[in-house]
């Protein structure tokens, strides 16, 4: 990595950090050399400022907050015990903490770092001790950042189809199985729907499986656009597809079952990758606890008979594992 004269990695010179420090201490004339030095090489979009734990605190309560710079000893509420208030707060949990101190004790650095500092400077200092700490805690929360997002990117890559960007089977069963036994345990209803696009190998052989990936996607895209916020869809594979409604009665599930199905057969753009023929679909909606109460399993095991007792009946039409109870006609 790229330093400059100082040891600092030049990623981090000039670039202001998307946050706001908070620089605690009781005499301001501190607080100000602090901020002076800092806002030079503009680390921070704001520079708060309290006098002692319980002014930060109050700061803490009103404006989000990335590092602090702390002295220790202070009236009211000194150095340690705001370190204590902030590793009881969980909403506080990712603040960096520098302790200053004109104290030299080295027992008192260690109780300083035991108690949750990320670093401690003792006073006076030089400017560029305190930007080189600085600016290495910046590195640490830049690199713990890009960590995260990375780690957020790939959870996100295992429960997604990467054709249609709907979740997929892994992400269904564990989140219906967590839904399942919520409805069970508060007595709520829960309804799952499947659908399978009609004839869809003709569609690959007339022409060609990259239209078929992009109808895939087109049928993804109406389905979540459909959904209630707290409802999901899945690419089940291949061309099937599960909706999973949460508190949805029967009645309301057939409903957007109906509703799904007519929005996919009315689709221009659709019928203008079919050739100018409607993409159809065939629905199996089951439910619990009317349909079943042996588990989330059976339910998939129930919609999977009611999609091919649909697709038996002539398909384009909605079925339950017992009757049909809608169609095209």
């Amino acid at each position: 990595m790229l330093k400059d004269q100082d040891g600092v990695p030049k990623s981090l010179r000039g670039r202001k950090m998307d946050g706001n420090v908070l620089i605690v201490d009781d005499s301001p004339y501190t607080r100000k050399e602090i901020k002076d030095i800092l806002q030079e090489e503009e680390l921070f979009n704001q520079y708060l400022e309290a006098e002692d734990g319980y002014s930060a605190i109050r700061v803490l309560s009103t404006k989000p907050v990335d590092m602090i710079i702390c002295d220790i000893m202070m009236p009211n509420m000194d150095g340690f015990q705001l370190l204590n208030f902030i590793k009881n707060e969980k909403s506080l949990s990712d603040i960096m903490v520098i302790m200053i101190s004109a104290n030299k004790d080295i027992l008192l650095k260690i109780k300083g770092l035991e108690s949750g500092a990320f670093d401690y400077i003792v006073k006076p200092f030089h400017p560029k001790e305190l930007l080189l700490r600085v600016k290495n805690l910046l590195r640490i929360k830049h690199l713990q950042k890009a960590l995260e997002d990375k780690i957020s990117e790939l959870e996100k890559v295992t429960v997604i189809d990467n054709l249609t960007g709907l979740y997929n089977q892994r992400y269904l069963y564990d989140t219906l199985k967590r839904e399942y036994n919520r409805c069970e345990r508060f007595n709520l209803k829960l309804s799952v729907v499947m659908i399978d696009l009609d004839n869809f190998k003709d569609v690959n052989d007339t022409f060609g499986h990259q239209r078929g990936d992009v109808i895939l996607r087109e049928v993804g895209q109406i389905l979540q656009a459909m959904l209630r916020g707290y409802d999901f869809a899945v690419r089940y594979g291949g061309d099937e597809f599960i909706i999973v409604l949460s508190q949805n009665s029967v009645i309301g599930a057939h409903i957007v079952a109906e509703r799904i199905r007519r929005v996919i057969e009315g689709s221009p753009k659709l019928q203008e990758l079919n050739g100018g023929r409607p993409v159809t679909v065939s629905v199996g909606v089951a439910t619990y606890p009317d349909d079943t109460k042996d588990g989330y399993e059976h339910l998939i095991h129930l919609v999977d008979t009611a999609l091919y007792r649909a697709k038996r009946e002539g398909r384009n039409r909605v079925a339950t594992p017992h009757k049909e109870v809608a169609s095209n006609q």
